[in-house]
């Protein structure tokens, strides 16, 4: 759930009348600066794009989402600089099926410097480990706008297993009014991840109970969905070995920059590995990033790859293709050299061959530095590494 989006109803009520809330107080008096017993540290900060003022004591008027298992504890503002972007729970794995297929952020990060930040919906919301459990568009936002503090709703849960993470951040986008909420693709990718990663049985009972039980998808689906949903998580769990961590390329960028330290364009060229496209998309680097880079003398170009498929066998399927036909362009851009030198009486292959030169032993002029760590449960993500092709 993300700006713009309405919590549980629950206007003029005050989160300390509400009956039947689930909070816990907060008594520590040393960390207050506010007769609000659930404010904790400084109420107000300034407001994104300089527009006005933050006041924590806004969100009192709104009734807290309840998530499974979890008990609201109080408000904080949170420094943007000191959150980890490179984790699993922070890249939504499990929880959106794409970080960001629908373009939210770019949408949030225009609504912030136009409206600043709203306290009529509650905020991004994170247990007492610092773990998010819902909002996480909101934080990305309002760090590429380069902003500084963002109100928090926090939570203390007992129960920090992958299985209630997964859950209560497909439950957060299931509330009132969610400017981008859960889809079909999103809740199926959660319980594939859950059954990868031996929280959820691939059986009937146990996905039919998660979906009805816990993520209560009767309030959101008609029954016939609900169904099909069951069907696809059993199918593709027990068909693929892991999810794909799917993200935009500009946010494999920003990835790239962070972890390795590598400008865009200047250092590197991303490509896309891809079965279809495979050809289109070598041919266009060769073309366009490899050629030129050849004739102005700044080869080799070091090349990283990234993935928008979804299975990961399809993913490798593709990444071998994609460095097959770049070496095939290669090698036809040698031929044609060689068939051009015949016209000038010159032999090329019998001119290597009497040197004892052999095309393989030539410098090309691409260098690959690997891929970027997408499958899930065998590329470790948060180590920020690249991943050798030879391993992928």
């Amino acid at each position: 759930m993300e700006n713009n989006k309405k919590a549980n109803t629950g206007a003029n009520t005050s989160i300390m009348n509400v009956n039947d809330l689930n909070v816990i107080d907060i008594h520590d008096n040393d960390t207050q600066q506010t007769n609000n017993p659930f404010i904790v540290g400084t109420p107000t900060r300034p407001g994104f794009n300089g527009q006005g003022t933050i006041d924590l004591n806004d969100f009192s008027v709104l009734q807290p989402i309840q998530f499974k298992d979890c008990v609201f504890s109080h408000f904080e503002f949170l420094d943007l600089n000191t959150i980890n972007l490179d984790t699993e729970n922070f890249a939504n794995v499990g929880i959106r099926e794409n970080f960001d297929a629908d373009g939210r952020i770019e949408a949030l990060e225009v609504s912030f410097k136009t409206h600043g930040f709203k306290t009529t919906e509650w905020p991004p919301s994170r247990d007492t480990d610092g773990n998010w459990l819902e909002g996480r568009g909101r934080p990305t936002a309002g760090i590429n706008n380069e902003e500084r503090w963002m109100p928090t709703a926090v939570y203390s849960r007992e129960d920090t297993s992958l299985k209630n993470t997964v859950s209560n951040g497909l439950f957060g986008n299931l509330q009132e009014l969610p400017n981008s909420p859960a889809t079909f693709d999103d809740i199926v990718a959660g319980g594939v991840h859950l059954v990868h990663n031996e929280q959820l049985q691939p059986t009937v009972a146990d996905v039919d109970n998660w979906l009805t039980q816990v993520l209560e998808l009767h309030k959101h689906f008609k029954q016939k969905l609900i169904t099909d949903m069951k069907k696809k998580i059993i199918e593709v769990s027990t068909r693929d070995d892991s999810l794909i961590l799917r993200k935009k390329t500009n946010q494999w960028h920003a990835w790239i920059k962070r972890k390795l330290g590598l400008e865009r364009d200047e250092d590197y060229v991303l490509v896309n590995a891809s079965v279809t496209s495979c050809d289109t998309y070598m041919q266009r680097v060769w073309c366009e990033t490899i050629l030129p880079a050849i004739i102005e003398g700044t080869d080799p170009v070091d090349i990283i790859f990234y993935t928008s498929l979804y299975r990961p066998d399809k993913a490798r399927e593709a990444l071998e293709k994609s460095i097959e036909k770049l070496n095939d362009l290669y090698e036809m851009s040698f031929s044609l050299i060689s068939c051009q030198l015949k016209y000038a009486g010159v032999d090329l292959k019998a001119l290597l061959a009497a040197t004892g030169t052999d095309i393989e032993k030539f410098e090309k002029p691409f260098n690959i530095l690997g891929a970027v760590p997408q499958i899930v449960s065998v590329h470790d993500y948060e180590k920020g590494q690249l991943i050798a092709v030879d391993k992928y």
